[in-house]
């Protein structure tokens, strides 16, 4: 991909660097992809010397060879190859990677070891220790620990990896190899854990040196410019609609509501349980499944909302809805699994509730829509609280270059 240098005389920040993003995309567009689009963004805009490195999952097709992949998922000699020629041509500062699996594999990491550059990874999801990267098992739809810092075979024998012998086997492969290697402790300079949650996780049971670890929430990008909105009543679930998400729990607990107070429901999202949701509950009034919207759209209608409901029982990484609706003065109820992946703190700038109970979550939303004096003094709050965090454009990129400076050799 061509060398990208954009400035944005609005943006300040350290001396300009030469970076080089590497991203393996997904064939289904992700909150990674965003992510990555987002801090590229952020860094062409404030002048650094962007140049990417990128492939894409739609390359892989029923076709492609599953020995090949499962060699190349360990140990992809063209991509060494690829990034050693971009390496020598472009002469990057620091190398930045995102995702790397399957395509590029953690063969880049030695490529940049060779060149002498230094490598910084963002840890999106738990890949180093668990195979399908989110410590879920879906059969189940429970939280799995078991491969948490341990050999990752037992998720081969439960088809932890798409649910499939064959593709949790590769995953297996390419995290025996890489840690019989030494790879992730010896190859990578610094990690970016997106919370302190996640920082926990991978120092103190996977292992990772305390000291490679940094903690720096993913940026929040917002539209230039709002309309002045007023708050409705509207409570509002943004996501998508699947079992981990806990749309069902939501669902339920409002029902239990003997009284909504005037608020109704907008469910925000596509999934796998959209449509026998939306059809179950197609003559319910105070529920409204809008579907998947632009992202523009969706900031209006946080900025609408009184409030958001995050009812996840996964441990997420990094939620961006919460801390968008942080940041448009919009009080969140977050459950105490998802809360890690959070800025907001109990009482203070949202509420929690226990995780899958529909019983506990009707408690705190009648005890918030009852009183719409508490929801404004949470919302201002939260506001306050976004403000004060890295997820701004400004913190988010002065945190990511000073990760960046951390480890760089002295300039001569």
């Amino acid at each position: 991909m061509a060398n990208e240098n954009i400035a944005d005389k609005n943006m300040t920040s350290s001396p300009k660097l030469r970076i080089l993003l590497v991203h393996n995309r997904y064939k289904l567009r992700g909150g990674e992809d965003s992510v990555f689009e987002a801090e590229r963004d952020m860094l062409i805009a404030a002048g650094h010397n962007v140049h990417i490195y990128e492939v894409t999952n739609d390359t892989i097709s029923e076709n492609t060879s599953k020995f090949k992949l499962f060699i190349d998922t360990i140990w992809n000699k063209s991509s060494y190859k690829k990034a050693l020629e971009i390496i020598n041509e472009f002469k990057p500062d620091v190398v930045h990677c995102h995702n790397t699996f399957p395509l590029i594999s953690p063969s880049i990491y030695y490529a940049c070891d060779k060149a002498g550059v230094p490598v910084v990874q963002t840890l999106h999801n738990y890949r180093l220790t668990c195979l399908n990267g989110y410590l879920f098992r879906e059969q189940e739809c429970q939280l799995c620990e078991k491969c948490l810092g341990k050999s990752p075979i037992r998720g081969v024998f439960k088809k932890c990896y798409r649910n499939s012998l064959a593709a949790s086997a590769t995953v297996a492969a390419m995290l025996i190899v890489h840690r019989i290697l030494g790879t992730y402790r010896k190859k990578v300079n610094k990690y970016i854990a997106l919370s302190h949650f996640a920082k926990y996780n991978f120092t103190k049971k996977c292992g990772l040196p305390e000291d490679k670890v940094v903690v720096k929430p993913n940026i929040v990008t917002l539209p230039k410019e709002l309309p002045q909105l007023h708050k409705e009543k509207n409570v509002l679930f943004v996501g998508r609609i699947s079992p981990e998400k806990g749309v069902k729990t939501l669902i339920s607990a409002w029902n239990l509501l003997k009284d909504t107070f005037g608020f109704k429901l907008i469910i925000i999202g596509n999934g796998p349980e959209k449509d026998t949701l939306s059809q179950k509950y197609q003559n319910n009034k105070s529920i409204s499944f809008l579907g998947g919207l632009p992202h523009d759209e969706v900031i209006i209608q946080l900025t609408k909302a009184s409030l958001l409901v995050f009812p996840s029982i996964l441990y997420e990484q990094f939620a961006i809805t919460p801390i968008e609706a942080m940041s448009q003065a919009t009080p969140v109820l977050v459950s105490d699994i998802a809360k890690n992946a959070t800025i907001i703190q109990d009482n203070i700038s949202g509420r929690y509730f226990k995780a899958g109970s529909a019983e506990d979550l009707a408690e705190k939303l009648s005890e918030l829509l009852s009183n719409e004096a508490e929801l404004s003094r949470l919302g201002t709050a939260a506001k306050a609280a976004f403000e004060q965090s890295d997820c701004s454009t400004e913190s988010n990129l002065r945190a990511l270059e000073a990760i960046y400076h951390s480890i760089l050799a002295p300039r001569k």
